[in-house]
């Protein structure tokens, strides 16, 4: 069955092939007649004639039909010869002539359809025997010059088949004319714009306001009797019937491009899938993965916990050997305490010197403020110079004008109700049509008395006014002087008496449905807007498309429910020309503002407005309302650290001397002036700081600063003075006790952010490298001036004054002063044993590496993006204007593609590459564009490309066959001058630019292609006519430039533009984006491979936000980067300053857990991943570095002999800091920034804030501890000898210093004792002088001394020394500093001594 209807429709094709007119018939007219009476001047009718053809011999005529009508000349050649008649005289075929050249920019791009359409009127016009088809119904009676009375055909009837008919519509029905995006059947089918048909679209050409008389078309296809006006009697009429050429012909002189005829396409292009997650079930695989992991380390925790913990756990070790690593970790331990220790003391020793060299220090940096630049452009802020986007955008804007400034209002009705309205068309048949709201006549009159009073508004630039029309695009000019001005009442030519009177003469709602069809329309109604061109109705009318649909093929726009009204304004690539467009965008902000707030304005309508300066103005305000926010939320912490620094005295006269008021308010003061230093540092260097910068490094480097004051000064307190011990060895001790653990966290928080500087996304640049040098600058000033403020503070404390009135002196304490904070106890004895049990440790592993897992699962699924309209303040009126492009608006962004110079357009191959006219390669450039439109969901392209090339050519031929050189587009004066009028007739032509021999299939000559493309892109429309003027659309699309080797003119940089589907989310944003470069990379490959002479060219697509929207592309990638550099650089300096693998290693699977941690927050709480993010990832790092890297170092640092003792001594020690330290201070500032009017600080900071210190309290207060105290680090050996060492020189320095005290007391007792005996002690001696003179006599040796009788004991043994004897020859064997030292020996015994021993001197006994 389907071959024999194959085989029926090839038979009825090679019949039509081959029908001819029959032979009988004749003319109806010949030559032009009169003026047609009913139509404007120039409108002609025909002379009547019912003779014979008439032999053409005007070569030019002839030329012109060859040219036009080469069927019709071949069919008569071949019938008459050379010499063929026709019913035509040079005359009528200059006015048919004239005619096809106003047809040319419509259907030129597709030569079957053209020749399709063409053949009807060259047979209908000029055939010899066209009264076969042609019969006069109407005859126009008329008096010649002579006075003669002739006749002229006034109206015809013209009998078509409807094969011919809907043959040639079919070849027709998909010719795309990109200027307008829309098909050029619904201009060439006149009011009936998107509802045109086939018997429509010839309807219209036989009746419209540019035909010279009225033809109506009658179809049929068998003959049919008829009534001749012309001879008064019936006659049989045969409709016209040939055959047709459809537009996917294989003759190339035939064939249409895809883009005209959708049976031409081959291939559409090769969508790239989309990325996403494999699935297993319903959930994905990293989340089953994910699930599955956690339960083998579920039962891996319960078994190791009921197995393992209750074992040893790596405590001490008396005759372990200690290890290299343990070695060099206890050597820099050692070495960096004792030279923190004595740096400090050297400090301590002189403050007033270092507060004055810091403070010289912080004024010579924060005098660099002054040299600051803040970047506020968001192009500078989000695009690295070197992106590949911020490249095309500078090229763009060096090329060609940069992207004007749009003022947009966007207008809804209220109260208005949706009407059906009945309208004739020009046939005077009645169709009916469904009003929009927006529609209504009367709401249309409000809206244009609101555009006048906004047209008139004028700025005010230091003193001077500013009118809109010195500061708007006006394309059209010089000739047209008049803005450029989207909206439906510029089809009344934004004239309000034009509007009312069309209104009152009911004539409103046919205006409004012709122009919304055809708004290139210049008959009646005239529909082309004050500046020349026309208004289209996708920019101009809204609401039209429902939930998910694109612009379509047949749009409802008479459905509309809002009006558009977008005025462009020039832009400039120097800033500082656009003062007088700043001054009229601020005051049409101001006054819209006004309207706005207006209820008279407001009754029946509701406003969205914008200008290009209302986000940076709106952003700006955003920043000074938030201030008095971020004020509230330092001074919270500030006061915080004010109130719970000192210690909680029980007795209420110290509360003053022993409250830290001033040292807190110090401390918070070095924390502010480093963040000045870090900014006037910069300022110098010429680095441009960031709202960032302000925003969000002072609650970093507050953060991490007040953490180290909290260490400092609570383990100041917690350490008692020595006996002995000054002031300033007390503070260089307790300095270079936590020195080690905060140059490790200083050390690694700033590389971490100094290494976030090799981001090529200047935000994140900028935060890091500020960032980074303010850390390292609170170090020192907290290592110097700090010291220094602490040691007055504990001076000041120690001489019982008063805190901030130190000249007020309290009352001394009747009590010990405690050595322990609240805080510390609480930890001590309730927190630390609690979080350290069994079931706890269980608990605790179990929840958070739940956590983990599913923050993991949860991170793939982060939103990326930035939702703009987070970047207002709530009360903004840009974020209304925003909701209303969501809603009301069909069409996005426009969207260029740039081929960058050195691109050979004057070879006809090289221009097949790119042009989609005939004879262009099915796969060019721009037909690559355009298969890329027909899928907009997936491209998010939802238009062809505007090409000037193919216009170009439509432009420099036309009427050059005709030699119409008084209204051809290109024409010469005399001297050969190019005539730039735009005159419908300039009777100062004397030629056309090019001739016929000029062109070639309808191009110009190589050499001559660039002869006239400089007065093309400088050419405007001439009135009604040539509408393939250049300048319009063009003007800016094509630079020329010069071949430096040559010395010729060239083309040089060019761009085609289309237009993207409306593009609501980030992620719409990012994927026209993707797609937009993946479709020019392919077109750079396409030329480069194809090119004979560009094998380097570039093509790239620019479009106004892609330079915001490229860091999107990457960002995974990115973010990977930035957090592993950042979380590398953490475990590097760790390591290097410890020597400690284990405690790296801990401390980088706590930071990797709470930034996993933060990322699944980030989704849970539908915070999308972008810069600012990022750079609040980037810190969560830095400042997880304060929740860990204290308790690991004292952990490490600690000889308990077990793990869980020391993770309890960890915990208490520095656990208790942290959390009265970051984590308080943090919490009261964080929520005030809750309130925040921005919704960017709510959602960047508020939230993610909030989630740094929550994650990074609980797993360095909750999880670290545990993890420590199952696989921490072992106990460091040669820390616990050298503890071990000395504790027992320690030891030994007690029990000397006890003995001492009991010499001396015993000594006091001999003295008193012999005092009372001064008188038998002084007989003894006399005795004791004789008796050693005797003694003297009978031995050499040396003699005893005698002693004083003294009272008589119990005899004990002799050779037995006391107790006490011994230890005091102990301590005298160390006093080796003086040989000359009398020893313990040579001293004559105590009282008590001689007590003990049972020996009673008694002196000398006769």
């Amino acid at each position: 069955m389907k071959r024999l209807l194959v085989t029926v429709a090839v038979v009825l094709l090679a019949g039509l092939g081959q029908a001819q007119i029959p032979k009988d018939g004749r003319c109806i007219w010949y030559g032009p007649g009169p003026q047609n009476p009913d139509k404007d001047p120039g409108m002609l009718l025909n002379n009547a004639y019912t003779g014979q053809g008439i032999v053409l011999d005007d070569a030019l005529a002839v030329a012109r039909m060859d040219e036009h009508c080469d069927i019709l000349m071949k069919e008569l050649r071949e019938e008459f010869g050379e010499k063929v008649p026709m019913c035509c005289n040079a005359g009528n075929i200059a006015d048919m002539t004239k005619q096809f050249s106003m047809l040319d920019p419509f259907l030129g791009k597709c030569p079957a359809c053209k020749t399709n359409i063409k053949m009807s009127f060259c047979y209908f016009t000029c055939h010899p025997r066209h009264s076969n088809f042609l019969i006069p119904t109407k005859m126009y009676h008329y008096k010649d010059v002579e006075g003669k009375h002739q006749e002229a055909v006034w109206e015809v009837d013209f009998h078509v088949t409807d094969y011919y008919t809907n043959t040639t519509f079919d070849s027709c029905k998909n010719v795309y004319m990109s200027e307008l995006n829309r098909p050029a059947m619904t201009v060439l089918c006149g009011n009936e714009g998107y509802n045109c048909d086939p018997y429509k679209l010839f309807t219209y050409f036989g009746n419209n306001s540019l035909a010279p008389f009225a033809i109506t078309y009658k179809w049929g296809n068998t003959t049919t009797l008829a009534h001749d006006a012309e001879t008064g009697k019936t006659r049989m009429m045969t409709p016209f019937l040939k055959s047709t050429t459809p537009c996917n012909s294989n003759d190339t002189s035939m064939h249409c491009l895809c883009s005209d005829c959708r049976d031409s396409c081959t291939a559409y292009p090769d969508i790239p899938p989309h990325h996403e997650l494999p699935m297993v079930g319903s959930v994905d695989v990293i989340t089953f993965t994910l699930i599955i992991v956690y339960c083998i380390l579920a039962i891996a925790i319960i078994i190791a916990a009921c197995v393992c913990w209750s074992g040893n756990d790596g405590g001490c070790c008396c005759d372990c050997t200690c290890s290299c690593s343990q070695v060099i970790s206890a050597g820099m331990e050692k070495g960096i305490r004792k030279a923190f220790t004595s740096f400090a003391t050297v400090v301590a020793k002189h403050p007033f010197l270092f507060l004055v060299l810091g403070a010289c220090l912080i004024i010579t940096l924060s005098i660099g403020v002054a040299f600051l630049k803040v970047t506020t452009d968001p192009v500078e802020l989000w695009a690295s110079p070197t992106s590949k986007t911020r490249q095309h955008k500078d090229y763009f804007d060096s090329h060609f004008s940069p992207f004007y400034r749009t003022t947009q209002i966007i207008i809804t009705p209220k109260g208005y109700e949706w009407e059906n309205v009945t309208v004739k068309d020009s046939l005077g048949i009645e169709r009916q049509y469904l009003f929009g709201p927006a529609l209504n006549a009367t709401f249309v009159q409000r809206v244009m008395k609101l555009q006048t009073e906004i047209l008139a508004l004028k700025g005010d630039l230091n003193g001077q006014p500013v009118n809109l029309t010195e500061v708007c695009e006006k394309p059209m000019a010089p000739q047209y002087d008049h803005c450029l001005i989207q909206s439906v009442m510029n089809y009344w030519q934004n004239d309000p008496e034009k509007l009312n009177k069309s209104v009152e003469q009911g004539d409103y709602s046919n205006k409004m449905v012709e122009c919304i069809s055809n708004p290139t329309n210049i008959a009646d109604p005239y529909c082309l807007g004050s500046y020349g061109g026309p208004v289209l109705p996708y920019t101009a009318l809204g609401g039209y498309l429902k939930e998910g649909e694109v612009l379509s093929l047949e749009p409802r726009y008479t459905e509309s429910t809002a009006l558009i009204i977008t005025i462009l304004i020039s832009n400039h690539l120097e800033k500082d020309l656009l003062g007088p467009a700043m001054a009229w965008e601020k005051r049409f902000i101001d006054f819209m503002k006004e309207v706005t707030a207006d209820e008279e304005w407001m009754v029946d309508m509701d406003i969205a407005f914008n200008a290009e300066r209302g986000i940076e103005d709106e952003l700006k305000r955003e920043s000074q309302n938030d201030v008095s926010t971020i004020f509230i939320s330092y001074l919270i912490m500030f006061a915080y650290i004010t109130l719970s620094l000192g210690n909680v005295s029980s007795e209420c006269n110290r509360l003053l001397i022993e409250s830290k008021i001033f040292l807190a308010l110090g401390g918070v003061t070095l924390v502010l002036l480093s963040i000045g230093a870090s900014l006037g540092f910069y300022g110098y260097v010429g680095v441009p700081a960031t709202l960032f910068v302000i925003e969000v490094i002072p609650f970093l480097v507050l953060a991490v600063g007040v953490d180290n004051i909290f260490i400092l000064v609570q383990t100041w307190q917690r350490e008692p003075r020595k006996e002995g011990e000054s002031v300033e060895e007390h503070v260089g001790r307790v300095v270079g006790k936590v020195a080690p653990s905060m140059l490790l966290s200083t050390t690694a928080e700033a590389l971490c952010f100094f290494l976030g500087g090799l981001s090529d996304m200047p935000a994140v640049y900028a935060f890091a490298l500020y960032a980074g040098l303010a850390l390292v600058i609170d170090f020192l000033l907290q290592m110097t001036c700090f010291v220094a403020l602490l040691t007055l503070d504990a001076h000041r404390v120690e001489d019982n004054r008063w805190d901030v009135l130190c000249c007020i002196k309290g009352s001394k304490s009747s009590k010990q002063m405690k050595e322990s904070t609240i805080c510390y106890d609480i930890f001590d004895h309730f927190y630390a044993p609690l979080i350290l049990s069994d079931i706890m440790r269980v608990l605790i592993c179990l929840v958070f590496t739940g956590v983990t897992c599913a923050a993991l699962a949860s991170a793939p699924h982060i939103e990326i993006g930035l939702d703009q309209s987070l970047s207002m303040p709530e009360d903004s009126f840009v974020l209304k204007y925003f909701k209303y492009i969501n809603d009301y608006l069909s069409v996005g962004p426009p969207v260029y593609f740039v081929i960058k110079e050195g691109y050979n357009f004057t070879d006809w191959d090289e221009q097949n590459l790119v042009c989609e006219v005939y004879g262009c390669n099915d796969d060019s450039l721009l037909q690559q564009v355009f298969l890329s439109s027909l899928m907009p969901d997936d491209t998010y392209i939802a238009s062809g490309a505007m090409s000037w090339l193919g216009t170009y050519f439509s432009w420099l031929s036309d009427n050059v066959a005709a030699n119409g050189y008084t209204f051809a587009c290109c024409r010469l004066d005399a001297d050969g001058n190019f005539i730039n009028s735009s005159l419908g007739f300039d009777f100062n032509a004397k030629e056309t630019c090019l001739k016929v021999d000029d062109f070639v299939d309808g191009r110009p000559k190589p050499e001559l292609f660039m002869k006239h493309l400089g007065d093309f892109l400088s050419d405007n429309p001439h009135g009604t006519s040539c509408s393939s003027a250049g300048h319009p659309a063009y003007g800016q699309a094509v630079k020329i430039m010069t071949d430096n080797s040559t010395g010729k003119e060239m083309v040089g940089a060019t761009y085609y533009m289309a237009y993207h589907k409306i593009l609501k989310t980030s992620d719409d944003f990012i994927s026209a984006m993707d797609w937009a470069y993946h479709l020019t990379d392919d077109m750079t490959a396409y030329l480069r491979s194809q090119s004979k002479y560009s094998s380097d060219i570039e093509v790239f697509p620019y479009s106004i936000f892609y330079v915001y929207y490229e860091q999107y592309l990457t960002m995974w990638q990115d973010t990977g980067i930035s957090l592993g550099i950042s979380i590398g650089s953490v475990f590097a300096v760790t390591l290097l300053l410890t020597f400690d693998l284990t405690s790296s290693l801990v401390i980088l699977a706590t930071i990797s857990m709470i930034t996993a941690d933060m990322m699944g927050f980030m989704y849970w709480w539908n915070i999308s991943l972008n810069a600012v993010s990022l750079v609040n990832l980037v810190m969560a790092i830095g400042i997880s570095v304060e929740f860990c890297s204290h308790v690991t170092h004292a952990f490490a640092t600690s000889v308990k002999p077990t793990r869980l003792e020391r993770a309890h001594e960890a915990l208490a020690t520095m656990g208790s800091s942290v959390l009265s330290g970051i984590t308080l201070t943090k919490i009261g500032g964080i929520f005030v920034l809750g309130f925040a009017q921005s919704q960017i600080f709510r959602v960047f900071y508020f939230r993610m804030y909030l989630g740094m210190v929550l994650f990074g309290a609980s797993h360095g207060l909750m999880f670290l501890p545990v993890l420590l105290s199952l696989c921490g680090p072992p106990v460091n050996q040669v820390l616990l000898k050298q503890k071990r060492r000395k504790d027992e020189v320690t030891a030994l320095e007690m029990q000397l210093k006890e003995t001492q005290k009991q010499n001396i007391a015993l000594q006091r007792q001999l003295n008193a004792q012999m005092s009372v005996n001064s008188s038998q002690q002084q007989e003894a001696r006399v005795s004791n002088v004789t008796i050693q003179h005797i003694y003297h006599h009978q031995s050499c040796t040396p003699q005893q001394p005698v002693y004083p009788v003294l009272p008589q004991s119990q005899p004990q043994p002799e050779a037995h020394k006391p107790q006490i004897q011994q230890e005091k020859e102990a301590a005298t064997s160390h006093n080796t500093s003086d040989p000359s030292a009398p020893k313990m020996d040579d001293l004559p015994p105590t009282f008590e001594e001689l007590s003990q021993t049972g020996v009673i001197n008694r002196g000398y006994q006769p």
